[in-house]
Formats: C-alpha cells, sequence, structure tokens
C-alpha cells in the first residue's frame, strides 16, 4: 500500500486522438486503483486529466494564488486525514509541492532543496563550490553593477529570471546601450546575468533512485535552441545521441552536476554546452523533460519518465530500464508564424513524405494557432516524431522535415 497521495495537476487532457501530450502522465497510468489513495487538486484546465470516477477532487481557481490553495489544502487535510506524499509534475507546482511538504510533514523535497533545482542562481552557486564549470553569472541588482558584470563577461550577455522556464523572459544582450534601455523598461527584480557560452547545447534526462542514482539515462543534441525558438520563431528539436563518447561524456558530467546538488528520487532535465573543449552546465529541472522528448523516448525506449519518477516516489519496486543505447530518435517542433493569433489554410503531410517520422501534430485548415509562451506541447505550427534509424539518418530526416514542411495561414482580425 503506498498511501495517501496528494496529486497535483495543472496539465489537461484532450479528448483529440491526434494530441498526445500529458497522456503519458495520465493518472490511470502512473497510479494504481488497487494501491493508491490519490485526492487531486487540480485547477479547471487539469481538471479533464482526473479520471471520471475519481473521488477525491478539489478545484482551485488558480495555483498561483498560494493563500487559496493553502487554504483549499487545509480543509482537504482536516476532512480526509493526513498525507504520505506530494506529487506534482509541472515545473510550475513543484514549489507548490514543497511547501505542501513542510507544512504537513510529509517527507520528500523541502523548499530548500526544491530551490537548488527552480533558482538559477542557488544551482550555479552550488555547482560552482563542487568545482563544476558553469556560466560566470550575478544577480541583477542595479543598473550600475549590471553593466559592470556586463563588461566583465563580455558582450553578448544573457538576462534571465532567476526562476523560470522555457527560455520564457531570456534575453541575449548585444551592448551596453541595449542592456542599458533594458535597465529602463523593466524591473530587474529577480533577474540575473550570466556570461554567453558558445557552443552546442545537449540535454540528459532520466531518473535518479532514492540513492541519486540513474535508473535510466537518455542524452540528446538540440536542434537550434530553446531561446532562438521564443524569440526568433526557430524550429526545434532534439535528436538521441549514440556515440558512447558523447553519451558517456555528458552523462558523467550530468550526473556530477545532480549529486552536488542531492537530487534523490527524482526525474531531471538538464541541460549543458559542449564548447568543444569542456562542457559547461546551463541548467537543470528536477521533473520529466519538456516538449515531446518524453513522448520519444517512450516510443524508442520503452520508458514512461512520469510512472518510473512516481515508482521511485512510491516506494515501489522498480527493475532499471536496459534500453539499447545504439537506438535513436528525435523530434521537431515547427512555430507558426507571426504574429499570432494565425487561422491555417494549408499544412502538408509528411507522414510517409519524410523517413523516420511516424508520427505528426499538423494543424487542420480552419483551426486558429495562439501564442502560449513555453507551451511546446501543444498544438503549433506542426509537430513531428522520429525513429527507427541511426542517429545521423534522425539527423537527416529532421534537417528534411524542417526544410520540406509547408504551412500557410492568414491572420485573425
Amino acid at each position: 500500500m503506498s498511501g495517501a497521495i496528494l496529486f497535483l495537476n495543472r496539465w489537461p487532457l484532450y479528448e483529440d486522438e491526434r494530441r498526445w501530450e500529458n497522456r503519458l502522465a495520465a493518472p490511470e497510468i502512473v497510479f494504481c486503483p488497487q494501491t493508491d489513495r490519490v485526492t487531486y487538486i487540480c485547477d479547471e484546465g487539469g481538471r479533464s486529466a482526473v479520471p471520471a470516477d475519481a473521488e477525491r477532487v478539489h478545484v482551485v481557481a488558480d495555483f498561483g494564488d498560494l493563500e487559496g490553495v493553502l487554504g483549499t489544502v487545509d480543509a482537504v487535510v482536516r476532512d480526509e486525514g493526513p498525507f504520505d506524499h506530494v506529487i506534482g509534475f509541472s515545473e510550475m507546482l513543484l514549489d507548490l509541492a514543497a511547501t505542501l511538504r513542510e507544512r504537513y510533514g510529509i517527507p520528500g523535497s523541502s523548499t530548500e532543496e526544491t530551490s537548488r533545482f527552480r533558482d538559477k542562481t542557488v544551482m550555479k552557486e552550488t555547482l560552482s563550490r563542487a568545482g563544476l564549470r558553469v556560466p560566470r553569472w550575478a544577480s541583477c541588482r542595479t543598473e550600475d553593477q549590471i553593466l559592470a558584470a556586463a563588461e566583465e563577461f563580455g558582450y553578448p550577455v544573457i538576462v534571465k529570471p532567476v526562476r523560470g522556464a522555457s527560455s520564457q523572459g531570456v534575453r541575449e544582450i548585444a551592448s551596453a546601450g541595449e542592456l542599458r534601455a533594458l535597465c529602463a523598461e523593466q524591473s530587474l527584480h529577480d533577474l540575473e546575468i550570466e556570461e554567453f557560452v558558445q557552443g552546442e547545447i545537449l540535454h540528459v534526462d532520466g531518473v535518479l533512485d532514492a540513492a541519486g542514482k540513474p535508473l535510466f539515462l537518455c542524452t540528446s543534441r538540440y536542434v537550434s535552441t530553446c531561446l532562438d525558438f521564443e524569440l526568433l520563431g526557430e524550429p526545434l528539436g532534439s535528436v538521441f545521441q549514440t556515440d558512447p563518447a558523447v553519451r558517456g561524456r555528458c552523462e558523467d558530467f550530468a550526473v556530477r552536476c545532480l549529486t552536488a546538488l542531492g537530487l534523490r528520487s527524482s526525474a531531471f532535465h538538464l541541460e549543458l554546452f559542449d564548447t568543444g573543449d569542456e562542457l559547461v552546465f546551463l541548467e537543470v529541472g528536477a521533473r520529466v523533460p519538456g516538449a515531446d522528448v518524453p513522448y520519444v523516448i517512450h516510443d524508442v525506449h520503452g520508458v514512461n519518465l512520469f510512472r518510473l519518477w512516481t515508482d521511485v516516489l512510491l516506494g515501489r519496486p522498480v527493475d532499471p530500464p536496459l534500453p539499447d543505447p545504439e537506438q535513436s530518435g528525435g523530434w521537431l517542433i515547427i512555430p507558426g508564424p507571426r504574429p499570432l493569433p494565425q487561422k491555417i489554410t494549408e499544412a502538408t503531410s509528411l507522414l510517409g513524405e519524410v523517413p523516420y517520422v511516424y508520427r505528426e501534430l499538423v494543424p487542420r485548415a480552419g483551426e486558429v494557432l495562439v501564442s502560449r509562451p513555453g507551451s511546446y506541447a501543444t498544438l503549433q505550427g506542426g509537430r513531428f516524431l522520429f525513429r527507427g534509424g541511426t542517429q545521423e539518418q534522425i539527423e537527416q530526416a529532421v534537417r528534411q522535415a524542417r526544410a520540406q514542411y509547408r504551412l500557410t495561414t492568414e491572420p485573425v482580425p
């Protein structure tokens, strides 16, 4: 018996069978009805993912209203008794989950532990003390201080929110004039500045057990960057790396970072730079990777990261998966044309047209694309999943898909 579980959810499930986002995190998949007593706290969006026969469901108006959420959970604890576990998959719910654990004395990541994976200054400070290479950085306080930091680092520099995700609010600043303009147009509160690191960006994803040992690891190389997707509207994707030297080097670095940060019983998504001379930490999240990464991992390696993470959290017996390290896969997201919203007039299917594309989400004529900052796993200009080839073949297929896909739209008045 795993005990009483408080499950926080803001992710919807769609009736549209074309759409696969969030399905691997569905409660019917990650929980066991025979042993898990689950109480759901969700917002209106997340309500659609709650099983129809669930008995303990509580809807909050806004997860951002901490006092309102705490009031709801206080009432639930009074009525239903204490909880043994708090689980929330969304990056935006990790702080809340930690707060609830401390409030009710529930085991798991505390607010201090969670801050190492939510606060970018804390994570870099921790890793720097451990002797691991991180970008030079400074918290933003005054205009003079941030300008001095930029002169020390050299332009361009990166300015980003201390707590954020999906490159939302991240800016690449090319000059002192640009930096002064940024200081004039917005508050420096909760921002940091860091050096620009030139190199390819890779990500290592997986799950650690209760001792902090990896149960599963997968290394991928980005096609373009999350920042270029957000700022420039460039297509974004990544491809599983099968070269043992690349995987070994990146995964060893990732595990050393995670050990220094003290991560245990958790999924993770860690990004790093490969400059050619060294690996440099970029950032890490204590959660399953976003976009289409977990779905291709599942379809290529047979590993559901959400279920594996839940098994670890609930103390279930886990047999470490044995994926084939030579199997590659990948994904590609094509953003819609700007400015949004735009109505689709025509979009071309790539199934059967581009090798190794096995699933796609192509918007239909008449559908409207709207802006969803940071929401990669949603209706975009086009989403494509790849498997069945070598790393080189998948990389070529991703390039072909990017070149071949055609999308026509018209502005929505």
